[in-house]
This record gives C-alpha cells, structure tokens and sequence, in this order.
C-alpha cells in the first residue's frame, strides 16, 4: 500500500515522492531518526514548524506541516523527502490520514479501545499479554493516548495487522468523541470512573460523560465496563450497547477469593477467575495490589469477546506483569524493596496503593513516599486530607512532595521542599532488605529522579 492511496481520501496534499506504508512518525523532532517521519505539531510552548529544518538535515523521510507554514525551498533542498500539506491543524491531518490507513488495512478484524479513569495502561498491557500469541497484534506504545497518539501508532501498524489494540486518554469532554470519530472502535472498555482530572471535568458526572464517548464509535459491536461501578452500569444499560460484558468481583468475567501477600521481594496477588465461558482458574502473580485484578479481568473480558477460552486466558497469565510507573517492584542498591509508582496519581490509586501497604508479611518498614495529586480542582486539599489519613494508619516512615499537602493540617512535619531534599531524607533512613518503600505521584512530581537514586 502506497502513502497517495490514504492522501487522496484524507483532504491533504502530498508534495515529493510517493513512498510505502506503514509509517514510522514522531511527534519530538529530537527523536526523529534517519528514513523516519515527523510531524509539526503547534502547542502553548512551541511550535513544531521552528524544527523542521532540523530533521530535514538528520535525514526525515516524510514531514507533516501545516500548508501555510511550508516552504519550497525544502522541497528544492530535500527532493528525497515527502511532504505533507495539511489545511489546517497537523493533529486532524494524521487523524485523517491514520482513519483511511485502518479502513484500508486488508486483515484488520478489530480495534480494541481503552479508556478510563485508572488501569487503562495496565489493561491495554494485560490485553497484549494474552493476544500476542492468537493475533498479529498492534499495540499503542508508552502513553499515546491522545488523538494524536492514536493517529501516530495507527500509521505504524504493519499491513497484516488483525487486531489493534489503543488507550484513550482525556482531561476534557469531547476530547475522546473526536478520537472516535477518526478512529472508531470496534470493541471499547472503560476501566473505572473516578474523581480523576476534576480541573477539566468539573465532577464526577462529568468523569462519566467524557468515558462513555468512547461507546459512541459507529462500528462499536462489543462494550466491556467495570460491573462494580453502579454510575457506569446505568449508564451502558441506558445507552443499551451492544454485547455489553462485565468485569470485576461480579459480572461475566470476574475474579473472587482475592488475597494479598508479601513474598520475598514482591507482593503477590492470589485469586479465583472466571472467564466468558464460565470455567474458573487460579491466578498468583508478583502484582502491585488487588486493585490489578480490575485491570486483568478487564483485559479477560476483552480477550473473551475475541475468541479466547480461559484455558488460553490461564495460560498466558504468568506473562502478566505490573510496569515500570505503574507498580513494578525494584531493589534499592541496599537491597530495600521500590514499589515503582511514579507515573501518575489519583485518590483510588492511592488508595489502593495504602492497602497494598498494609499487606501482612512485609518483615522490615513501610516507607511511604508519596507525591501529590494533581488536577482534582477544587476538591484537591478534602481528597489529599483524606489520603494523608490513611497514609499515617498505615504506620510506619512518612515523606510527602508537593504543594497541595500545604493546605492539609499536620501534613507539614513530613512535607520537603524539594525532590533533592526528598532524596536525601529517604537515603538517611537507610532503607536495608526487608524494608518496602512506596513511591507514588502525579507525573508532574518527577518522582521517577526519586527511584533512580534509590537504585544506586
């Protein structure tokens, strides 16, 4: 399949050769290798069109460029690459381009979407886990859950792909209906509604509208929700969706009998499953928590809609991992055990992350690091109170980063200013083997430069 084949369906002009799909295109210009595409993105800090110049003379293949910002000259000067002229925002020109591509892909059966407002990146790769081995599967890389991310890792999928498999992120409404409307799902699973980015959702409610645009595809044929949330249950029986499929402690894929452990150097989750089918397996992973069994029954139900037994579900299990971020354990340089969860933050998270702490077994300390939770609004300093509560029955050391936890009460004494004093206020507690140390933010805490130095 050739690039002028989705152009011309796509409402852009192509200037330069023709060239073969699929596409590698990078949205950071300082990423941007040899024989790879970019595409010139303007945002409230930058412009992409200042670095196409840059990767023109690192050896681009294919620049995406608003039409009034292209000159002839790089044309002139670069005969070998290929230029695309979009008429408006580069974002709707890959959006575009990336819509035709899935509809011209001769093997593609789904596209698999995940939204929610936590577990969406664990599920997705839960989801992969268990269909690597039946599908030519396609996958969104890292977070590339935005419209762009979806167009970019659209364009990339190779031209035999069977099922593809994306995460569908937002802060605000209508921000996942437009990545609906480009790229549609055929299957769509929302993880969880929780107050999570009030700042842009305003509520609760608010959360659930902006998730339930995902069911809103026109080539939807299948739902999977979280039978657990009642706000999210009424609401699929309200839009009656088709194939509608639960998951959680009830529904049609569900878990039971969950318990918690500390082994060795992991905590260790241990439960009963039940796939579609109605079989039942056991289930004992190095997991962050019995929260990762929403994730992992989500991805079931997923796997389930797609054909899979429980007997291919149980035995791709062992390859179903906690992240790196999202609760992957390390060991310190002292041998102390990282509870890496650093990648981001929200009040059910953190919650989840302080019962895990509780477990029974860890044989040393319980140090808690924890970061603060960004974009809940005006709800910010009742939910981060609300967490410091918990956090101190949990026992144990306290550390807290952020300043949302300046409008808590006694929250103070446990508060640094910033993550080099956060640092060396961990290393002075000398964390041995035994010892468990969770790391928890919101991204825009940067705590990851706290378990980089702990691994040290």
């Amino acid at each position: 399949m050739r690039l002028s084949e989705i152009v011309k369906k796509s409402g852009v002009e192509l200037r330069g050769p023709d060239r073969d799909l699929p596409l590698c295109v990078r949205v950071d210009s300082r990423q941007v290798a040899a024989g790879e595409g970019f595409v010139a993105l303007r945002g409230e800090h930058t412009d992409g069109h200042r670095f196409i110049e840059d990767v023109l003379k690192n050896g681009a293949s294919l620049v995406i460029c608003e039409a009034p910002s292209f000159k002839e000259t790089w044309s002139e000067a670069y005969p070998e690459c290929s230029f695309i002229l979009a008429p408006e925002r580069c974002e709707y020109a890959v959006a575009r381009l990336a819509s035709a591509y899935a509809a011209s892909l001769p093997e593609l059966k789904e596209i698999v979407a995940i939204t929610g407002s936590v577990g969406k990146t664990s599920t997705k790769n839960y989801a992969r886990a268990l269909l690597e081995d039946h599908f030519r599967l396609h996958v969104a890389g890292g977070n590339y859950n935005t419209l762009i991310g979806c167009g970019v890792t659209v364009l990339a999928a190779p031209l035999d792909t069977q099922v593809m498999l994306l995460e569908m992120g937002a802060n605000h409404r209508g921000e996942i209906a437009e990545m609906v409307r480009y790229i549609a799902p055929t299957l769509a699973a929302v993880t969880e509604i929780a107050p999570v980015h009030l700042e842009g959702f305003g509520s609760l409610n608010g959360v659930l509208e902006a998730k339930s645009e995902i069911f809103s595809s026109n080539a939807l044929r299948c739902a999977v929700i979280n039978g657990d949330n009642e706000l999210l249950t009424r609401r699929a029986e309200d839009l009656a969706l088709p194939r509608l499929t639960r998951f959680g402690r009830k529904g049609d894929a569900y878990f039971s009998q969950e318990r918690l452990s500390w082994k060795k150097d992991h905590f260790y989750v241990d439960a009963i499953l039940t796939g579609l089918d109605g079989i039942s397996f056991k289930v004992s992973l190095p997991l962050s928590g019995v929260q990762q069994l929403y994730p992992l029954s989500c991805a079931c139900a997923i796997a389930g809609r797609l054909g899979l037994s429980s007997r291919d579900i149980a035995a791709a299990l062992p390859k179903c991992r906690s992240s790196a971020g999202r609760g992957e354990v390390k060991l310190s340089g002292r041998g102390a055990a990282i509870v890496d969860e650093c990648y981001n933050a929200s009040p059910a998270a953190m919650k989840a992350s302080l019962v895990s702490m509780s477990a029974p077994g860890i044989p040393g300390r319980r140090i808690l690091v924890l970061g603060e939770m960004l974009e809940l609004g005006e709800s910010a300093a009742a939910l981060h109170r609300e967490i410091f509560e918990k956090a101190q029955n949990v026992g144990g050391e306290l550390l807290l980063f952020g300043e949302t936890w300046k409008s808590v009460a006694g929250a103070g004494e446990y508060l640094f200013a910033t993550v080099e004093e956060l640092i060396a206020a961990v290393d002075e507690l000398d964390p041995r083997e035994g010892d468990v140390i969770l790391v928890k933010g919101s991204r825009g805490n940067h705590l990851e430069r706290v378990v980089r130095a702990l691994e040290l």
